[in-house]
């Protein structure tokens, strides 16, 4: 993606503890978030750049083993199954149930995450998933040390992303825990290893996210399951990012989803196309034709299994939309760490 100045486009008012203005932002080359947070990526660590993810095992009862009756349940009928077009997430058709609004409830565990400046402006940035009432997982590039936590914002319950939703939540992030070992490709040498990082919200009079049809958790696939696993699943990807690269008119005015395919890229094929070693940066390859595209940034690739929607993979980055295959940070290399930091965080945040 082309690198520049930021832009934005103003598109209306939201409500967090006051009015105000919500905004697109466009992207830079590689990446699936705006430009705007680009600008100021100087958060990352330099203590490792080994590429393993974190194996601690523990004793202690899964923070996530709570909501597994809840997690991944899709309360309609809706899947994005759909003509693809080589540039495109979506065909506008009518055949093409992914080229239309899907019915609210259809991605519970979907968030929308805006980062709200000293002026009072907030910008749609990147997405997230759910995980708990309190915890949800997005990428690590989307989050930059020019800002504080609690100056980001997350949405649930949310379709419609320019207008409000009856069954929208909003809450303050209270702490962002960005993996330790993340390494930006905008770093020198930077190969985006380790793309993740959990948020934790703040709590509205002691209440945190209220679970129903419209908002839940995702479910998670476990420890070290295997990609292949997915090959032969449903999968999808969604967000409220462009539907054409770099074009500003493409945006949708709410969520729109695809069916990915997942498993069907052959390793030396990823990495040739990426000029590295893709899966030792904690990354696959997905799709091609049909792809993640300008502020998807941290949203989810979920597959189906009886009935439950599993989190397989996070949106990272790519190049340009729908010309070659996306990278998605592989999930299930990392649920002892996303259980470990959880673990950590539990009675630390307010």
């Amino acid at each position: 993606m082309q690198p520049g100045l930021c832009a934005f486009i103003t598109v209306f008012l939201i409500e967090f503890s006051s009015a105000q203005l919500y905004q697109y932002g466009r992207y830079n080359y590689g990446s699936r978030r705006s430009r705007f947070q680009q600008l100021f990526n100087n958060n990352f660590y330099r203590r490792s750049r080994t590429t393993t993810t974190t194996t601690t095992t523990t004793e202690r009862p899964s923070l996530l083993g709570e909501y597994s009756s809840q997690c991944g349940k899709r309360h309609s009928s809706y899947r994005p199954d759909q003509k693809a077009r080589r540039g495109r997430i979506v065909w506008t058709d009518a055949e093409s149930q992914g080229a239309t609004t899907a019915p609210d409830g259809s991605f519970p565990w979907l968030a929308s995450l805006f980062l709200r400046q000293d002026t009072g402006e907030a910008y749609f940035m990147c997405a997230a998933t759910i995980l708990t009432p309190r915890v949800l997982v997005s990428a690590a590039h989307c989050f930059s040390s020019s800002y504080r936590d609690r100056d980001w914002f997350v949405r649930v319950g949310d379709n419609y992303i320019i207008s409000k939703d009856p069954s929208e939540q909003t809450f303050q992030v209270s702490q962002i825990v960005k993996h330790q070992d993340f390494l930006p490709l905008s770093s020198p040498g930077g190969d985006g290893r380790n793309d993740i990082a959990l948020l934790v919200i703040r709590t509205r009079e002691g209440r945190a996210m209220q679970f129903d049809h419209y908002v839940g958790p995702a479910c998670l696939p476990g420890p070290g399951t295997k990609i292949k696993r997915w090959e032969k699943s449903h999968c999808e990807i969604a967000g409220w990012g462009m539907q054409e690269y770099n074009n500003t008119n493409s945006y949708p005015d709410s969520i729109r989803a695809t069916k990915i395919k997942v498993n069907s890229v052959p390793l030396a094929v990823c990495d040739y196309l990426y000029g590295r070693n893709v899966d030792k940066t904690g990354k696959f390859c997905a799709g091609g034709s049909v792809d993640a595209c300008q502020e998807d940034s941290g949203g989810p690739l979920m597959c189906q299994r009886k009935g439950r929607y599993m989190l397989v993979g996070i949106i990272s980055s790519g190049k340009g939309c729908g010309s070659y295959p996306g990278l998605y940070t592989d999930v299930s290399r990392y649920q002892n760490w996303i259980e470990d930091m959880m673990f950590l965080l539990d009675n630390e945040v307010e």
